[in-house]
């Protein structure tokens, strides 16, 4: 019997250790999540200053930048609001990579930049 609650205690232990493991784990991603908001809300910030500013300067309208924002959606096949990059060749072995922005996975290349975009995909 002692062996029995020595082996349950240890395994008591074992998971109470795996438990504040999985806490300190969601603890991190939840405040890595939180910078990430306070960076979006804060890109959304600067995006529209910089439509003011466009708009004060250039005498562009809002239907302008929507039909533009419709016209950019159309281009990936699926309008939703949404950008998703398309396949690419890669720039040294002519291979189809996909767009997210990774060496290539055939020969090491480093994806080559061919907007001021292309690393935000």
């Amino acid at each position: 019997m002692l062996f029995k609650n020595l082996r349950q205690d240890m395994r008591i232990a074992d998971l109470s250790v795996d438990a504040n493991s999985a806490q300190r784990t969601a603890d991190k991603a939840h405040g890595r999540l939180e910078r990430l908001d306070d960076r979006l809300s804060h890109l959304a910030m600067i995006n529209e200053a910089l439509w003011r500013l466009l708009k004060s300067k250039t005498g562009w309208t809002d239907d302008m930048l929507m039909h533009e924002l419709q016209q950019l959606d159309a281009e990936d096949g699926t309008i939703d609001q949404r950008r998703t990059p398309r396949a690419i060749k890669c720039h040294a072995c002519q291979r189809n990579l996909p767009a997210d922005g990774r060496d290539c996975i055939y020969c090491g290349a480093t994806p080559a930049m061919t907007s001021p975009f292309s690393k935000a995909w």
